[in-house]
């Protein structure tokens, strides 16, 4: 939501109310190790529901610029490298977690 005061604010877009819905879906099954299918989210799917005096075209020009510029979304829509540290009891500890 940061995003949306953010972008608004510079757009010069007036937001009276917003609500978002955020929802992940990916198999259960995965998540313990029950079928040999992917841990991992397969999908997210967000829901903007706004409440604005602005025209239409001012509000999807809006959802397009946050849709640009926000680095979590972006991130989320491209493989990035995610590296593993253990610390224990102050030492790091080596970790081969097999990949």
């Amino acid at each position: 939501m940061s995003q949306l005061t953010q972008c608004a604010s510079y757009l010069n877009v007036r937001i009276e109310k917003a609500e978002l819905t955020v929802k992940g879906e990916f198999d259960q099954r995965g998540k313990f190790g029950l079928a040999d299918v992917p841990s991992a989210c397969k999908r997210f799917t967000y829901q903007l529901d706004l409440q604005s005096p602005e025209k239409e075209e001012r509000v999807v020009k809006l959802l397009a610029f946050m849709e640009r510029s926000c680095y979590a979304t972006n991130t989320l829509r491209q493989p990035v490298e995610v590296v593993p540290r253990l610390l224990l009891n102050g030492r790091e500890v080596a970790v081969n977690l097999g990949r």
